[in-house]
């Protein structure tokens, strides 16, 4: 009887133990990939943990999941994570499609209905932030809450001179992302988000997963990014926190502009970072986001 106990003890605390090692040693290169279709399109992402609320992270322009490994590495005993690849990056379809900013946030929320989520906080870096906005449209949902990182914000003139203007500098910067200097342009703008302090970790994946985007994936993100209808500043109420690196092409009225869209805003802007600043600093990022979360 004694050494049936034993061994039935023994049995409870090897499967204790795999399992807290499971849940301490994951990395997100383990998790399993899940898929959904969106239009026969098929959108990868990844899903981890549990939690009351369900953190979405939004990647950028040229980027993919990975973005937010430290993101993973801190949250995933603590809430309930989906990491998603938005429709031509990462591991999902990059077959012949529109990629609009309409069809990312379609991605999105298809993820966030076929889960059934019912608290989301979207986590959005760069060109993630428009997505997050239209997601955040459509959903009408109270309790979702928007975490910007550093996201893309464009701020089109009342004035029909100064708006024509602003749209032909926007659409000349896009333009230098088709045609024979199409991946030479993306590599300078890849050298734009490197400092002498960028981590050399960060340098290598903003490197190596910017510049193998596809030229009609990476043309057609950023010609809808700058289509002024994403741009309606249509008030979300939503409680929001916008986390910008403080560099010097950041606009001196940057609060005050998200703010107008945005009234439930906290703002922060963070020293001795740059575009990636979640990859940078991820600790005190993910400190910043913690706080906010748990408010």
């Amino acid at each position: 009887m004694n050494k049936t106990i034993i061994k039935i003890s023994t049995v409870f605390l090897l499967i204790f133990f795999i399992v807290s090692c499971d849940k301490s040693e994951r990395k997100l290169d383990s998790v399993p990939s899940k898929y959904i279709s969106v239009d026969e399109f098929k959108i990868h992402y990844k899903e981890y943990g549990k939690g009351e609320k369900t953190l979405i992270f939004i990647h950028g322009w040229g980027c993919d999941l990975n973005t937010w490994k430290y993101q993973f590495d801190h949250f995933k005993d603590q809430y309930h994570l989906v990491l998603i690849d938005l429709p031509g990056y990462g591991q999902s379809d990059k077959a012949e499609k529109e990629y609009t900013i309409d069809f990312f946030a379609q991605s999105v929320l298809k993820i966030i209905s076929d889960i059934q989520i019912r608290k989301p906080v979207l986590i959005a870096h760069s060109m993630g932030l428009p997505v997050a906005i239209e997601v955040l449209k459509q959903l009408n949902n109270d309790s979702a809450m928007l975490c910007n990182i550093d996201g893309v914000y464009f701020d089109f003139p009342t004035d029909s001179i100064e708006k024509q203007q602003y749209k032909e500098g926007l659409s000349g910067f896009v333009n230098m992302f088709k045609g024979e200097n199409y991946k030479q342009n993306v590599e300078q703008f890849c050298k734009g988000f490197i400092t002498e302090t960028t981590p050399e970790n960060v340098s290598d994946y903003i490197f190596s997963t910017m510049t193998e985007t596809p030229e009609i994936i990476g043309f057609q993100s950023m010609k809808s990014l700058i289509n002024q209808k994403y741009w309606d500043k249509k008030i979300i109420n939503n409680r929001t926190i916008a986390i910008y690196a403080k560099i010097a092409e950041l606009s001196p009225d940057n609060e005050n502009m998200l703010r107008k869209q945005f009234p439930n805003l906290t703002y922060i802007e963070m020293d001795g970072v740059n575009h990636f600043l979640m990859m940078e600093k991820p600790k005190e990022v993910n400190e910043i986001l913690k706080e906010f979360m748990e408010k």
